[in-house]
């Protein structure tokens, strides 16, 4: 009898500190005596299926697996709040509601904010930090994404990078190695590769394009596709709705498939160089030059003007001379004002012609000199 009084007492003490912290929810607690966890200096520990995932130490460290020591780990995925039961891959990190909730398959890819990454089933080495961050990816490697949405609809591709609210968010871009830093840059790129873009709404409403280097805000921010440009500054405004190797330098350095201009210009300048007055040139400046030297470059010797003091070489008789310029007002070979004023002045040419001149006058100075001479000769 004395044995059931005790099993009794015991029994119910048990009863009794159940009812303190039921599994099926307490009321009236009190945080001071009812919790979850220990008393002593030891580790709060969880487990499933009997095996450790989870301890909090008594100096308030979280450790998982069980990899409390020093070391690498390279069979794990850390997951909170999102990720996949059975994921074939490895190295991967989860913090987020709906975070890699699709991703069965792949390495190396950190998850972090709600929905990011959310439909993507397999890729290797993202990186996404922000609310639907690569949200709707379907398939990807070695992108980054932060920012709300940044990246939000890449389809696919490699090596894109996108930084900033909605950065290459919403065109549903397929392509390799572009990069974007500022809200909303290339928002609704939907394909192309190898562009950088640094800047708030730079390009923000491209749709396709490739090989474009785009460094301010809004630049060509309305621009629909275009290949092959470099924008820098603010807000520029390219020449062309859909250009093509075009450079812009803050409004003031300007160039077209390699030909370059200094200063403002109302129209685009010409692709092939092709000036108005039928010749090619690299380089078109507004409004003057000043520097302390100029070298021009002589292609072959025939193009100096030495040929006119070769034995050869036949001036023109004087009174032929005096009669063109009484009839034309200039001298032989050399433009007219009109010509000058509507087709401008080679400056290498016209040096050259300005020489060739000069020494034409020369040989008429030293053969009126040979007679003066003769005829004071016979005078004396």
């Amino acid at each position: 009898m004395k044995k059931t009084i005790i099993l009794l007492a015991v029994v119910a003490g048990l009863n009794a500190n159940a009812q303190s912290w039921n599994l099926s929810g307490n009321a009236g607690t009190n945080p001071s005596s009812d919790f979850i966890g220990t008393t002593d200096a030891q580790s709060v520990v969880f487990k499933t299926n009997n095996v450790e995932k989870m301890k909090i130490t008594p100096s308030g460290r979280f450790v998982f697996f069980n990899q409390g020591s020093a070391g690498q780990v390279w069979d794990k995925n850390l997951i909170f709040g999102g990720g996949y039961d059975n994921p074939t891959g490895i190295l991967n990190t989860v913090f987020g509601i709906g975070a890699l909730t699709q991703h069965t398959a792949g390495n190396g890819n950190t998850a972090v904010g709600a929905n990011v990454m959310s439909l993507i089933t397999g890729g290797d080495s993202n990186t996404a930090i922000g609310s639907g961050a690569m949200r709707n990816t379907e398939s990807a490697a070695l992108s980054v994404a932060v920012g709300v949405n940044a990246l939000e609809y890449l389809k696919s591709g490699s090596g894109n990078v996108g930084i900033g609210l909605g950065a290459m968010g919403s065109g549903s871009l397929i392509g390799d190695d572009n990069i974007a830093v500022g809200n909303s840059a290339a928002r609704y790129i939907g394909s192309g590769n190898s562009n950088v873009i640094l800047g708030a709404n730079a390009f923000r409403a491209l749709a396709t394009g490739s090989n474009n280097i785009n460094l301010g805000n809004s630049n060509a921010r309305h621009i629909l596709s275009g290949n092959n440009n470099v924008f820098i500054g603010t807000d520029i405004t390219p020449y062309s709705a859909t250009p093509e190797s075009e450079l812009n330098i803050g409004n003031w350095i300007v160039g077209n498939n390699g030909t370059i201009g200094i200063g403002q210009f109302t129209n685009q300048l010409p692709a092939d160089g092709v000036a108005t007055d039928g010749e090619k040139y690299k380089l078109f400046v507004k409004d003057g030059i000043k520097t302390e030297k100029i070298k021009v470059d002589i292609a072959a010797s025939n193009g100096w003007a030495d040929y006119v003091f070769e034995k050869n070489y036949k001036l023109m008789p004087l009174n032929e001379l005096d009669n063109f310029i009484n009839k034309n007002g200039h001298l032989p070979e050399v433009p007219t004002t009109k010509e000058a004023i509507e087709k401008g002045i080679e400056l290498k040419e016209m040096n050259i012609l300005l020489l060739k001149k000069i020494e034409e006058l020369t040989l008429y100075t030293i053969e009126q000199q040979k007679r003066i001479e003769t005829l004071e000769k016979k005078m004396k």
